[in-house]
């Protein structure tokens, strides 16, 4: 006879996902989550395995642990001491699934679900303050970025170029069909580079939010082998201007990524725009007016 709720008789699957005592706990975790009913071991398998960022996905495995854990201490008490209340063994499971979320170093995705998620649980999850500087007076600051959606990858870029006083001086968009999303970040600084040298930039600050693209600045092997030829074409421009570059998370980025995936609707080989798109006035705006966004690690 189950001893938590004392009317069935006891097995793992009743003990574990059937009984009374226990119920409440697994949908104190699907509320958590907004997942599916746990109804045998196959599911609380599928739920651990399922996508998220590597900390959401340590909360997801370390409150099954513990539930699985607290249950079996539930039904020990009531055998040999005094029942466990369900309200005090979800205050265990969720103090514990605390101490293990910050005592990782694992990352999180910048999204709302991550963040309720992880503020439940009362996990700290450490914004970072990402803010877009303007350039000095008489330099021109171009943003690049890369996107890729779907299998196989379809890819595009976008960049935008800004002057001093924070103007709109012109964009590009740019739709490359089935490549990597490397591929798409060296396209966008390509062309933004080709653009530049055509307007006869000559202070120009590149910034993009991929790390591995600034770095090919200085070492030339992270560059892909079909860009060799243009990408020294645009070192050599660089060296004959006045340049610089820097890296920038994407949450600072907002204005290039969002012309990026512009040209997954319209999907134009180049689209220049010499008057700021209708799209991008938000994001243009935020920048401007050197707005915080906010990063969480």
């Amino acid at each position: 006879m189950c001893t938590l709720c004392e009317k069935h008789e006891e097995s793992i699957q009743h003990l574990f996902f059937e009984c009374a005592n226990v119920l409440p706990i697994w949908s104190w975790v699907q509320h958590i989550f907004l997942t599916y009913d746990f109804s045998n071991k196959e599911d609380l398998l599928s739920f651990i395995k399922s996508d998220g960022s590597p900390l959401v996905k340590l909360v997801k495995l370390a409150v099954i642990i513990f539930s699985i854990w607290m249950i079996w201490r539930m039904r020990n008490y009531a055998c040999f001491q005094d029942k466990i209340e369900v309200s005090r063994a979800i205050l265990v499971i969720k103090d514990l699934t605390c101490l293990v979320g910050n005592s990782s170093k694992a990352s999180m995705k910048n999204n709302m679900f991550d963040f309720n998620v992880l503020k439940f649980f009362g996990i700290n999850t450490r914004p970072l303050p990402v803010r877009w500087e303007f350039p000095s007076l008489g330099w021109v600051k171009i943003n690049t970025d890369g996107a890729a959606r779907a299998y196989p990858c379809l890819v595009a870029c976008g960049s935008i170029f800004r002057g001093s006083m924070r103007e709109f001086i012109g964009a590009f968009s740019a739709f490359l069909d089935v490549q990597t999303a490397l591929v798409a970040e060296f396209y966008a600084v390509i062309y933004a580079l080709e653009e530049a040298q055509k307007l006869g930039l000559t202070n120009v600050w590149l910034e993009c939010d991929s790390a591995l693209v600034c770095a090919a600045f200085t070492a030339r092997t992270n560059v892909p082998w079909m860009f060799h030829n243009r990408w020294n074409t645009c070192l050599n421009y660089c060296g004959k201007i006045r340049f610089r570059v820097s890296h920038i998370f994407r949450e600072g980025n907002v204005c290039a990524d969002k012309l990026a995936n512009l040209e997954f609707i319209h999907r134009e080989s180049f689209h220049w725009y010499n008057g700021l798109p209708f799209s991008l006035f938000l994001e243009f705006f935020i920048n401007r007016y050197s707005l915080l966004m906010y990063r969480f690690c």
